[in-house]
Formats: structure tokens, sequence, C-alpha cells
């Protein structure tokens, strides 16, 4: 039996497909289901983002997974396998919210968590009997999850994967690891709370530690939704990551700085560098999302301040397009980010996911441009513009003012005011990394989307 994974982009504004020649660090979907996988079954692995999937390959069985923006790519892999008689099965974040949309382009739907139901389907599917959905009773342990099989995935498409000529000295690999699932937060225009039901469950921290030993990782990006999500535990973990020696990345809240011991042992433990959801420097906006509790935007400057006095670089997620937000926006988030010296910023619209409150919302007000926004190619190739009307700010124009930010933002001369003015910690590490993405920036895609 042959199953074929495959991971899907998306179209760009002219029609082509979003390439890449690396990525980071892999996903973890496939290469955990893959060890979940009885070892008789082949399982091969395509991300469309590097190669052309191959629709002559003779598989048993093609899986798809697929993030909203990236789901009319997927639905149109999954067609033409099915119109070739190939079986298709379908999970993830978006067909979880769409089941019935998703049950038109494959054989069965995986609503949530796999660990349980893939296993289940395997047999079915061996017997001549699967279902056509699939969804756990519970959501399942996080207790003794199998070692994610990352032989699956090509080690070329990601650096320091392959272990090669003079790069294996310079590139340590990135490894993938999750700790927990969820975020006890509830922001309105967050899938990953409707995801997980509001929940938060961490995996036992031995587990942890020992995968992170099995793997041999010298640098983990952990992919937890937040890091920090309960302190105690974080301060656990930190503690037991300590004599590994590793260093590491992740996701966190900006309030995590209101704990010095809690930033004291990241670091020690390897934190280099935190993902934040910043947002805005708007409470009314904040206030709209219902975010204003985590994050107080009087004091951002003495949040940021603290990461940098820890040694960790803060990568700040920016949005715009809140109902406050005016033209002069763009601008003031500029500035606040100049002024704190913020290393890194992921600058985008706000995105109203399927099944979140912010999505309802604004189907209520008949505000979305498209209810199903996600099959309209149009619409998920203009990545810098708003996916519903009713915005202060011109439609044409608030596209034109995201990207002319992001450019400016990753500009030489922002580049060494940030770092140079006056030098920071390990400035020229950072200058190089922001370098690196100001070559990716392209008015079709987003810089993290490389």
């Amino acid at each position: 039996m042959k199953i074929k994974f495959i991971e899907s982009t998306r179209y760009l504004q002219d029609g082509r497909l979003l390439k890449a020649k690396k990525l980071p660090y892999p996903a973890l979907t496939f290469p955990l289901l893959a060890a979940l996988t009885p070892p008789d079954i082949k399982i091969s692995m395509t991300h469309e983002i590097f190669e052309d999937v191959d629709f002559e390959e003779k598989v048993d069985l093609v899986g798809l997974t697929s993030i909203t923006n990236n789901v009319d790519r997927a639905y149109e892999i999954a067609d033409e396998f099915r119109r070739r008689k190939t079986p298709v099965v379908m999970g993830g974040f978006h067909a979880s919210v769409e089941p019935e949309e998703a049950s038109e382009h494959a054989d069965t739907i995986f609503i949530g968590e796999a660990e349980e139901t893939w296993p289940r389907f395997l047999e079915d599917f061996r017997n001549g009997t699967p279902k056509k959905i699939y969804q756990a009773a519970a959501r399942p342990s996080l207790a003794g999850l199998p070692l994610p099989r990352f032989s699956i995935i090509n080690p070329k498409f990601y650096r320091g994967y392959e272990r090669k000529g003079l790069a294996r000295f310079f590139l340590k690999p990135a490894i993938p690891i999750q700790t927990a699932r969820g975020c006890p937060f509830t922001c309105d225009f967050c899938d990953i709370t409707h995801f997980h039901a509001g929940t938060y469950r961490p995996r036992p921290i031995p587990d942890v530690v020992n995968e992170i030993r099995a793997l041999g990782g010298r640098w983990v990006c952990f992919v937890d939704d937040n890091i920090f999500a309960k302190y105690s535990r974080a301060k656990e973990l930190f503690r037991a990551l300590i004599p590994l020696k590793i260093r590491w990345v992740g996701q966190g809240t900006l309030a995590a700085a209101e704990d010095e011991e809690l930033l004291r042992l990241a670091r020690e433990s390897g934190c280099r560098g935190i993902l934040v959801g910043i947002e805005t420097i708007s409470r009314r906006s904040l206030v709209s999302v219902h975010k204003e509790r985590l994050n107080k935007v009087e004091l951002y400057k003495k949040y940021l301040k603290a990461y940098k006095k820890a040694g960790i670089d803060v990568d700040a997620s920016m949005t715009f397009g809140f109902d406050d937000d005016g033209p002069e926006v763009f601008k003031d988030t500029y500035d606040f980010l100049q002024k704190n010296h913020v290393p890194y910023a992921g600058l985008q619209p706000i995105r109203p996911s399927p099944g979140t409150p912010l999505y309802q919302r604004l189907k209520n007000e008949g505000r979305l441009k498209d209810d199903k926004w996600w099959l309209n190619r149009d619409l998920t190739a203009r990545v810098y513009e708003l996916k519903f009307t009713g915005s202060k700010i011109p439609d044409g124009e608030f596209g034109k003012s995201l990207f002319r930010m992001v450019k400016r933002f990753y500009s030489m001369g922002s580049i060494i005011r940030r770092f140079l003015l006056p030098p920071q910690r390990a400035f020229p590490l950072k200058i190089l990394i922001t370098l690196s993405l100001r070559r990716k920036i392209s008015p079709q895609a987003f810089i993290s989307e490389y």
C-alpha cells in the first residue's frame, strides 16, 4: 500500500503558483501522521511550494492538508486525483471548520486532531470500509506521542537539513517540536481558539525532552501556539531544557515580560527569539477583538525593553484593517517599531478565518466581499488586501499602503537605524537575517510565506 501526502501552495495574482527554494523547517503534520502509520505502508510526500505534484504517480491514497488561504488549490489537487480514481482524504484546520465543503472534494474528511482517527481510518480503508467523516469522541492524550518521521521529507528543501559540503559545518537544522496544543485566550480573529475550543493541553515535559534528545536538534523551533500560556508550566519546561544546551525560538505573548524570572529562564534554556502578536498600537482595536486583556498598549515599551534586557529578540506580528484603523495607522505603526528597535516584524491584514467570531460578525453585517472568500482566487491572491468592506482606508489604497510599509520597514535606511543607532546586541547577524528577508519582499506574497 502506498500513500502520498501533499501540502499545497497557493496561486499568485498572475496565475502562477507560489514557489520557494527553501524553508527554515518542515511542518509537523505529515511526519507525525507517518509515525502513526503501520511500517508496512509506504509513504512519500510532496510540498508543492518546492516541487510540482505528479498526478501520474501510482498511489493507493492521497492525503491533503491546507490552511484556509491555500485550500482552493488543495481542492483542485484533490479533484484531479479523484478524477483519476485515486481516493483522497483531507484534514487540518480548514477541513475541520468546513467539513461539508471539503467533503465535496475528498472521499474522507478528518475533523480535529487525528492521533486516534488516522489509525482507525487506515484499518477501515484496508478492509474496504472507510467512512466519510472521522472525528474523535474526545481530544487525544498528548502523552507518549510517537517520534515524528522526518525521513519522509526531502532534506534539500529545508535549511541545514541536507548535511553535505561546507554547509554542514555552518548550518544547523531547526527541528520543529510541539510541547502543548491550544491557547487559553480567546481573540476574535484566531482560528486556533476555535480548533482547540479554547483549551490548552501540555505534553509531559519528559516526553518533550526525550524527543529533542532523540532527534538530536541543536536548534529547535517550538511550534506551540503560546509557549508562555501557563507561566508555571513554562518555567518547569525551561528548567528541563537548560541541560540540553539547545538554542530555540517560539511563539508567545508580549505580556510574558511581566515575569522577569520567566524571561530569564527562557534565555537560560536557549531562547533567542519569540514571535509575539502585538497586533496593533490601538487599544480600541484590541477591545474590538477581545485582546485588550492580554495586550496593554501603555506597557508595550516596558515589555519590549524587558525582552531586550533578557537577550530575546522580538518578532512582532502586526495586523492592519481593524475598524478603528485610519490611513495614519501605517506610519504610526512604523514609527512605533522603529522607535522601539523591534528587529523583525510580520505585517499583514486582519483575516476573517471561517469559524472565528470575527468572521461571523462580518458575515452578519454583510461586509464580507465573498462569504467563501477562500474559494475566490482573486481575493486569496491579493494578500495585502482586506477580504471585507467598511474600512476607513479606501480599498485600493489599503493594499498599496501596507506593501509600502513592508518595503519601508525592510529598507536599508530602516535596518541601519534599528540595529546601529545605537548598536544592538549581535547586530551583524541580525542585519544578515533582515537582509535575507528583504530579498524576499514581493507584491504577490508575504515574507513569512518563504
